[in-house]
């Protein structure tokens, strides 16, 4: 009989394609997803208890560090840039196999498209139900364009930042700018050590400077988001040259102090406001590098559970926010809620459980199996197997 941790490995875990799963990567995957949750959860209760009034000193720096967790998605971007590199600097860097970009464009279509394109749908037709849309052509033709928009990651140049199906799209809008860009980006490893390193920490200091300070962008676009990127590709250049040969150092319990420093930093100075667009990018590739050098850290972010919450965040970034304006509806007919730090905190637990508890179940059923690259050929198999015995020779006569 299976343990209960080789069948949670064998149902829960992410499966990988090609390289050897990073268990640390997915651990810092945990962190991103947990504070987007705690912040949408927050907010939430915060909107429709006292607009974020709070009562106490306690309940003003939890709401003012929740809220700051919107900073999870560039701890998403770094590595999103790391795993992207990978492939293409260890080929420029130690002559791998070369990547193909045939293969790599057509797995991020199979792997990431089905979840996205399911929870669109679902999305849409609660949209359609909830607003009478069947029997208002407007309403219906707005869901559609609205859809169809989000399907082909163009809702923000064609209506902006609102997103009336899936508020947290915007991000996968850019993530894909940054897939389509990655394979040029990364030729960067086809210089010296000096040179590419140069032009990457200056790239990221360039961009965070004139488009988050000089002439800042307002609204969700690669060119204000890609210094994050482009310190995954900074810690991915190092992560293949130095940290994956010299995990152990003999200072790994300073290492873990700045792990913890670095990462919390990163959400200390957004609640500051202390130039969060300059200094964020910096201390999360720190962080990043401090986890992979520290002894307690490190082992923290390998363990099961935490690589196993970080492994399914693609689904728990889709569906999170819709949970718990759901739970919330369910929560405050059971309670009465008040704007009291307490009872807040229980709804944020709360309703971050739950969000995270139906992620899982749709994680198993939709997204775990499109991590198998030969899932479409398995599929296409299966339905054949299951075509009735009599169409072929329907079709013959």
């Amino acid at each position: 009989m299976p343990s209960l941790r080789s069948l949670a490995e064998k149902t829960l875990t992410r499966k990988t394609s090609g390289r050897a799963l990073i268990p640390e990567i997915d651990g810092l995957r945990s962190i991103a997803i947990l504070s987007v949750v705690l912040f949408h959860a927050s907010a939430n209760y915060a909107y429709y208890v006292d607009h974020a009034v709070q009562d106490s000193f306690i309940d003003r720096v939890m709401v003012a560090l929740l809220h700051t967790g919107e900073y999870g998605v560039p701890l998403f971007f770094a590595i999103s840039g790391f795993i992207l590199a990978l492939p293409f600097a260890s080929h420029h860097l130690y002559d791998e196999r070369k990547p193909s970009l045939k293969r790599y464009f057509t797995r991020r279509l199979t792997r990431l498209e089905p979840p996205y394109i399911f929870c669109l749908i679902v999305l849409a037709a609660k949209a359609v139900i909830e607003t009478g849309a069947l029997s208002d052509p407007g309403k219906l033709g707005s869901i559609v364009q609205h859809l169809l928009a989000s399907m082909f990651y163009v809702h923000t140049p064609i209506f902006g930042n609102t997103e009336p199906i899936l508020a947290v799209a915007w991000s996968l809008e850019v993530e894909v700018q940054f897939y389509i860009l990655a394979p040029v980006l990364c030729m960067v490893f086809t210089l010296s050590p000096v040179v590419r390193r140069m032009i990457l920490v200056l790239a990221t200091l360039g961009f965070s400077w004139f488009f988050g300070v000089e002439k800042p962008i307002e609204g969700p676009y690669l060119i204000n988001q890609l210094p994050y990127f482009l310190v995954g590709l900074l810690f991915a250049d190092l992560y293949l040259t130095k940290l994956r040969h010299e995990m152990k150092n003999g200072y790994e319990g300073m290492w873990d102090l700045a792990a913890l420093a670095t990462l919390l930093g990163v959400f200390v100075l957004k609640m500051l406001h202390f130039f969060p667009t300059l200094v964020t990018p910096w201390l999360i590739f720190a962080g990043y590098v401090a986890v992979f050098r520290g002894g307690l850290v490190r082992r923290f972010f390998a363990a099961l559970p935490i690589v196993i919450l970080g492994g399914m965040c693609y689904t728990i970034y889709l569906w999170h926010f819709v949970v718990i304006a759901g739970f919330r509806i369910v929560y405050f007919k059971v309670f009465d809620p008040s704007p009291t730090w307490p009872e807040r905190l229980m709804y944020i637990v709360a309703a971050s459980a739950a969000a995270i508890a139906f992620s899982a179940v749709l994680f198993v059923l939709i997204e775990r199996p499109t991590m198998d690259p030969k899932w479409p050929q398995k599929l296409a198999a299966f339905l054949r197997l299951r075509k009735p015995e009599g169409a072929n020779s329907d079709r013959s006569a």
